[in-house]
């Protein structure tokens, strides 16, 4: 069996950098697979809003939909179960550059496999909530990178869904946010199924480099966040640490009643959290928005009898814990931090 390089890497930054518990290289559809009309509602939604664009008219060319998603197959896919969130990422490693024909032609056609990236997942993963295609490669001539960050910008204005996130990653910002990353964090790891970690750990063995100049140790050298850095709070992402101040903040008294009223009116939610729904719902309610798919905690119970809203990212963290201080809850002084 083939093993791609390239592949193995983003395995293991999907494994130990991005948290996801299911993570599968070369994923393909079966033909056994049934797809119903209802799960595919949002990505047809999708597809016809991009397809109408001036922007991207044309850029499927004769391709319909269910052209698109058929035999589909995906680099390399993760599934984080904490965050609800599933990852699409397909890789490409030339050392000469990424080059598939001219500038026009090499970014209408990463893009259009992002595109093509976020259907698969919105139609097979349909009951997942967050999505993440991402293209990944080490290499990228500038003339490219800029058409293609270019093209990038006007489909994340045209998406428009916070729970959507697509991304080109490549040159500097390779190694800042995919390798180093993940070197960084695999010392402690001994998948020997891993074998760009194995060809790491394997290197760092050689005693003749010395630590300052290669690049292998080189991992503090970026100073800044990184777009795999995910802030925590006892281990505890955006939505996990929601969920836990929320019922200890209400078994404590924190929460009033006059704020749990607050907490039903989706204007309020939107200008305290920036959430576009509301933050608690009764339980009578459905739960669900215009696709069906569900937007609150369905496991248990909040602030006595409503449900929480589900749809936390990382930039919220700010917004949350500023509201955290206005009702007097002390994360760090509760949690005993």
């Amino acid at each position: 069996m083939k093993i791609e390089i390239g592949e193995s890497l983003v395995y293991s930054y999907l494994k130990h950098i991005e948290g996801c518990r299911i993570v599968q290289t070369n994923w393909k559809t079966s033909g056994n697979w049934a797809v119903t009309e209802y799960e595919q509602a949002r990505a047809k939604d999708l597809y016809n809003k991009i397809a109408n664009s001036p922007d991207f008219y044309g850029i499927f060319k004769n391709s319909s939909f269910e052209q698109l998603i058929k035999q589909a197959e995906i680099d390399v896919l993760g599934i984080n179960t904490a965050e609800n969130t599933v990852f699409g990422i397909d890789v490409a490693f030339h050392t000469a550059g990424l080059n598939y024909g001219s500038k026009e032609e090499t970014a209408l056609r990463i893009i259009k496999k992002i595109f093509r990236t976020i259907f698969i997942m919105q139609s097979y993963f349909n009951e997942y909530e967050k999505f993440n295609s991402y293209f990944i490669t080490p290499k990228t001539h500038y003339a490219n990178q800029s058409l293609i960050d270019e093209l990038l910008l006007k489909a994340k204005d045209l998406i428009e869904d916070e729970n959507i996130a697509i991304d080109f990653i490549s040159n500097d910002d390779f190694y800042d946010n995919i390798v180093d990353p993940l070197i960084k964090n695999i010392n402690d790891e001994s998948d020997t199924s891993e074998l760009f970690s194995r060809s790491v750990k394997l290197l760092q063995l050689d005693a003749r480099i010395k630590a300052q100049d290669t690049v292998i140790t080189k991992v503090d050298r970026v100073k800044r966040q990184t777009k795999s850095e995910k802030r925590t709070v006892a281990n505890m992402l955006i939505g996990q640490f929601v969920q836990y101040c929320f019922k200890d903040a209400y078994n404590k008294g924190f929460i009033s009643a006059d704020e749990i009223y607050k907490l039903q009116d989706p204007v309020y939610s939107k200008e305290v959290f920036n959430l576009n729904f509301e933050t608690l719902r009764k339980q009578s309610r459905s739960t669900d928005d215009q696709y069906g798919r569900s937007r609150y905690y369905k496991r248990d119970l909040f602030c006595g009898s409503y449900r929480l809203c589900s749809q936390w990212i990382e930039p919220q963290w700010d917004l949350f814990l500023k509201w955290l201080h206005k009702i007097g809850y002390d994360y760090k002084s509760e949690m005993k931090l």
